[in-house]
């Protein structure tokens, strides 16, 4: 074999395909046409994530992905929060909508059937940014989750951030700087349970 002999190794590299470019991981229903979407749900090229968001087959399923399936309900004064955020960092059953946290007193998003949104009094230190959104952290959203969800619902979703690095005597401390405000006596039971 020469160089010049198209079965030579270079020549082969030359011939073999090159791997496609990276796309995105995460796509929308509306970012194709609904034939080619369906097409690339039936031949398992795309997964269902949440809602009418699917990530691509055999991209791990991690916080950054789970989170990328709220962006386009997430305006940039918001952040993830509740049992949207605990998703976002556990996994597990989606959530029903995505709950979006503005500051006490910014301007709330308008309303959308996949989003609630609800005011909060949040510090730097209650948001983290996973891709292109805030979401609450860890222990902010334990301490969400404990106030505003049914006992049942509350438990298992702290059960499920325990690995994440929840800290369960943490969130009953941060309990404290919601002095007065709803939910306080059932979430420290809640927090207590878990």
């Amino acid at each position: 074999m020469t160089d010049g002999d198209p079965a030579t190794p270079s020549a082969l590299r030359r011939l073999r395909p090159r791997p496609p470019a990276p796309g995105p991981v995460v796509l929308r229903r509306d970012d194709l046409p609904a034939w080619v979407w369906t097409g690339l749900h039936l031949d398992g090229v795309l997964v269902p994530l949440w809602r009418d968001t699917s990530r691509v087959a055999g991209a791990p399923e991690d916080r950054t992905v789970r989170a990328s399936a709220f962006t386009h309900l997430v305006p940039r004064r918001g952040a993830v929060g509740r049992l949207a955020a605990a998703w976002v960092h556990a996994g597990g059953p989606p959530p029903a909508r995505v709950t979006v946290l503005v500051r006490s007193g910014a301007r709330r998003p308008e309303p959308h059937a996949d989003r609630t949104a609800a005011e909060a009094d949040l510090v730097d230190d209650d948001l983290v940014q996973v891709g292109d959104v805030l979401v609450t952290s860890v222990a902010r959203t334990a301490v969400d989750v404990a106030r505003w969800e049914p006992a049942p619902v509350a438990v298992r979703v702290l059960r499920d951030l325990l690995p994440h690095g929840l800290d369960p005597r943490d969130a009953l401390r941060r309990l404290e700087t919601h002095a007065g405000g709803r939910g306080l006596r059932a979430a420290r039971a809640t927090l207590r349970q878990v």
